[in-house]
């Protein structure tokens, strides 16, 4: 059972970056560069005041004018004394070990890059990240999420009037949860939830609703495992209302858009075979980090541009199927910040400000609010 302290976090996680004055627990990731600069950072918006400035699990609170300072452009400057950093040559690496967990190869087949993710005994990237909590003028820059209510109305109608329904999340490891720093194998401060369980839990508080969910969701798969009946089969059995169907990340490394949307309409047809009247969240991924690959020579970005498209094809194409696009709320918020400040694992995991990221996206698109 959730206490007060859970889902009040929660809601602050929810507040859309899109409305009102207000940011909480923004990360940012505090590296050196090559020259030995540490860079001031730029948050999603200008600040106008700072709320406080934490270490990531906010067991240290640090001091504005002696740890860190706002310039004039509202960017947050550290002064280098208290708050850690990770130094540019132990980001950059000459050689990729593939005995070690903390680095992936290099795209280019050019050494290494630091990564590594959060565990319950390791802090991984996050060791280096900061929570910023600030106000700034209010914009509506990250306002890209269209609502799509009327794709969800057998759903949405049966929490109003019943007060429960059945919701099936499946995805690979973001959806399983990694690394939402309260999920299952993790379980540090904060204990921010994984986005699953956010949307849930706002559409629990929204209608007084009790919500069945189960988490079908295996890291590291993509959506033509999915689509193997096997696999899609105790999806299917659960005969959901919802479901949260959430491939890409991994996908996009290899498979054509052409034939990813053709193995997630299999993995809805199979679905609806057991449970006709299913509605299906499509939610597509963050970006991820173009310069690191599984193996030297390669990327996992090849076709994450393309996607986008793929999903708006099936949710034409599909009854009761809509489609929330992160990887555009994503996109706008590198056009500010490092694709480092939203990982936390430095490859393609979010931390735990882009799974609230990926809550208030999902409940805009099913809400129209």
């Amino acid at each position: 059972m959730m206490d007060e302290r859970n889902i009040e976090e929660r809601r602050k996680r929810l507040v859309p970056l899109w409305e009102g004055n207000t940011v909480y627990a923004e990360s940012i990731f505090v590296l050196e560069n090559f020259l030995g600069e540490i860079r001031p950072f730029r948050l999603a918006y200008p600040i106008e005041k700072i709320i406080s400035v934490t270490s990531a699990d906010f067991s240290v609170r640090y001091e504005e004018g002696k740890d860190f300072c706002v310039n004039e452009y509202g960017e947050l400057e550290i002064i280098r004394g208290a708050i850690p950093y990770l130094q540019w040559k132990d980001y950059r690496l000459p050689a990729f070990d593939p005995e070690n967990w903390e680095n992936m190869a290099s795209a280019d087949g050019l050494g290494a890059y630091k990564t590594g993710d959060l565990f319950s005994d390791r802090e991984g990237m996050r060791a280096w990240q900061l929570a910023v909590s600030y106000t700034h003028a209010e914009s509506a820059l990250y306002d890209v999420t269209a609502g799509k209510r009327g794709k969800f109305a057998r759903f949405l109608e049966k929490l109003e009037k019943e007060r429960g329904a059945r919701v099936a999340s499946y995805g690979d490891s973001i959806t399983y949860g990694w690394a939402a720093s309260g999920m299952q194998d993790i379980r540090k401060p904060p204990y921010c939830e994984k986005y699953a369980d956010m949307i849930v839990g706002a559409l629990e508080e929204k209608f007084g609703a009790k919500i069945e969910h189960v988490n079908f969701s295996v890291s590291g798969k993509c959506a033509d495992w999915a689509a193997e009946e096997e696999n899609v089969k105790p999806v299917a059995d659960f005969k959901p209302d919802l479901v949260i169907l959430a491939f890409g990340m991994n996908d996009a490394g290899g498979f054509r858009p052409r034939t990813f949307a053709e193995n997630i309409r299999k993995i809805i047809a199979a679905i609806r075979a057991e449970q006709p009247q299913a509605e299906f969240l499509l939610v597509s991924p963050i970006v991820p980090n173009p310069t690191v690959a599984f193996t030297a020579g390669s990327s996992i970005e090849r076709y994450h541009g393309e996607y986008p498209r793929a999903f708006e094809e099936i949710e034409r194409a599909e009854r009761g199927v809509g489609y929330a696009n992160v990887t555009a709320v994503h996109r706008i918020l590198l056009e500010r910040k490092s694709l480092q400040d939203t990982l936390s694992n430095n490859v393609n995991h979010p931390n735990d400000f882009m799974h609230g990221i990926y809550a208030q996206v999902a409940l805009k698109t099913l809400l129209d609010e």
